[in-house]
């Protein structure tokens, strides 16, 4: 082998063992669960992680691996989770989808999901199992790009960002969506009760229902703020998870509120 050719295996070799030594491993426990949650100010049954809805954001740099480890712990119902536009590259097993490529993941069991992200971007995850999807088990997953340059290097500078994650909230359960969905003849769902951002919003009919039944004042439904600052750049990852829904979005500045002190501006 001439010296050309061994200097571009030693190089090659280096490259591959510097993104090696970059790559992490990303590990998460999720326990998957039923709670009572108010998140347009009408209390019902939500499906959480953690006790949480949406669930956690997963945050990974590109060629990381991720770790999940999922228990279920649904007393009557299977769970199954997409990672939605994570291509699975060696571990199709790991795609979520019930039926397909995995079985469910039965009331009381774990299974732990294992898989590479190989790109940077925003992504998001999701129950594949019924209409859990619809109930609150989703969430975001931020991929940032490999350091020090490259094909996919990040092409814009910014100086902070945010997530924006949009889903439809209905207030029948699961249970009566799926049903309605199913049966012959064809059961509407209707159009959802609430729009939320981050998992909060406002049902707008709350002032009509029966007492005990809607708390407008519950700080779980007030919604979020994004803290700017005047001058800077900032990326805002948005996702939809919305189930029936399409959506517009659009950042309308309504106003301002400038504290001296900490140098922010809220917009609402």
């Amino acid at each position: 082998m001439g010296w050309r050719p061994r200097l571009l295996c030693c190089l090659f070799l280096s490259l591959s063992l510097a993104a090696l030594a970059r790559a992490a491993t990303v590990h998460q426990e999720w326990e998957i669960s039923y709670q009572f949650k108010s998140p347009d100010c009408v209390r019902k049954l939500a499906v959480t992680i953690n006790g949480q809805t949406p669930g956690p954001t997963i945050r990974a740099t590109q060629g990381d691996t991720v770790v999940v480890r999922v228990k279920n712990s649904l007393l009557t119902e299977n769970v199954a989770i997409h990672w939605h536009g994570i291509r699975q590259i060696g571990t199709p097993w790991a795609d979520g989808t019930e039926g397909v490529t995995q079985c469910p993941i039965l009331p009381g069991d774990t299974f732990t999901y294992t898989f590479v992200v190989d790109r940077p971007g925003t992504y998001m995850y999701h129950a594949h199992y019924g209409m859990q999807r619809s109930a609150g088990l989703n969430g975001l997953i931020v991929v940032a790009a490999e350091p020090g340059g490259g094909p996919d290097a990040e092409p814009f500078r910014y100086d902070g960002e945010h997530h924006v994650l949009l889903n439809d909230w209905w207030h029948k359960s699961t249970y009566e969506q799926a049903t309605g969905l199913a049966s012959v003849p064809f059961g509407w769902v209707g159009e959802p009760q609430s729009l939320l951002i981050n998992g909060r919003g406002r049902f707008v009919n709350c002032s009509t229902m029966a007492v005990g039944a809607c708390n407008a004042t519950l700080l779980e439904s007030a919604a979020p703020v994004f803290a700017v600052v005047p001058g800077k750049t900032y990326r805002f990852r948005i996702a939809s998870m919305t189930s029936l829904s399409a959506l517009h979005f659009e950042i309308e500045v309504r106003s301002f509120f400038f504290i001296p002190e900490r140098k922010r501006v809220f917009i609402h």
